[in-house]
């Protein structure tokens, strides 16, 4: 009995050692998770802007830069307004890049050379959501004559939203071969929300995709004239950067509604009128009568 009693000592004992050791060790896991600390979001620092000046190209003798800028700033939907490098079907806002470019081109080809886009620069300002862009235009280095550009692209799509459209962008020159011009990605640091007021904390960027496509027509040069395809090929002129704010269609004015009833034995038309809240020269005029006289069974339209 005696044995008994100090085995139940001994195992008690050991019992409140143990759980005063999973105890502890709890604390310490506890006290290791008030630790932590999530780092909170901290502004990112923007680099300063620095445009790219254009009289540090090396132009040839008949090259030519067409170069201009556009804001997207009080415009709505600011990321995707930024990448409209030639505009959108919603309102038709937009830098008119590829219109510019393509009446350069133009210009080349009237000067009796065959066209290329040798270069072009896009440069994003996110503190003012302006675009700046150049490109260098001139006679072809490759024998090829390219006669117009354009793009497409996407403002936080990525990369598979933009080469959704390419298919059917390529598919609207079907004569033309395509060429890869510029592979344009860019992060852009958020400073203003998509409405475009200004974010009190700085901490995302948005990715402005647009791939831009060379065009080149093998004919010029072979079965047509560079003057002759000049001639028959004129660009539309897209000088001018404008915002054509989207015009809503006016919904066509509805036809009054008219109730027919059919006269009965013993109508007037004075009865009618007041049944139905009109007035007898609306019903006579309505149903082209000349008199008040009434034929039983006739259908009358009623005006409301």
């Amino acid at each position: 009995m005696l044995s008994l009693f100090f085995r139940n000592i001994i195992l008690f004992g050991f019992f409140l050692l143990m759980n005063q050791f999973i105890y502890a060790q709890s604390d310490v896991e506890i006290d290791s998770l008030d630790s932590i600390s999530i780092p909170s979001k901290k502004n990112i620092s923007i680099p300063e802007f620095k445009l790219i000046k254009l009289d540090t190209l090396k132009l040839g003798e008949f090259d030519e830069v067409v170069s201009g800028s556009y804001c997207a700033m009080g415009i709505p939907y600011v990321y995707d307004a930024l990448h409209s490098f030639n505009y959108r079907r919603v309102d038709r806002f937009g830098g008119y890049i590829n219109g510019k470019v393509n009446t350069a081109l133009e210009n080349i080809r009237k000067k009796g050379f065959k066209s290329d886009v040798k270069q072009l620069y896009i440069q994003i300002d996110p503190q003012t959501l302006t675009v700046y862009w150049f490109a260098l235009v001139g006679p072809s280095a490759d024998d090829k004559c390219y006669v117009r550009i354009d793009s497409r692209g996407s403002a936080g799509g990525g990369l598979a939203a933009m080469e959704k459209q390419l298919p059917s962008m390529h598919a609207l020159y079907p004569s033309l071969t395509s060429v890869k011009l510029l592979e344009f990605n860019e992060n852009v640091i958020k400073c203003f929300d998509w409405n475009g007021n200004p974010l009190n904390s700085i901490c995302s960027s948005i990715n402005i995709c647009q791939h831009f496509y060379k065009y080149y027509d093998s004919q010029v040069d072979v079965t047509v004239s560079i003057e002759e395809y000049t001639l028959k090929n004129p660009c539309s002129n897209a000088s001018e950067v404008v915002y054509v704010p989207a015009i809503k269609k006016a919904k066509p004015k509805s036809k009054p509604q008219q109730i027919k009833y059919k006269v009965k034995s013993g109508d007037s038309l004075s009865e009618i009128a007041e049944k139905y809240h009109t007035s007898v020269s609306q019903i006579k005029k309505a149903n082209g009568l000349r008199s008040d006289t009434l034929q039983i069974g006739k259908v009358l339209k009623i005006p409301k």
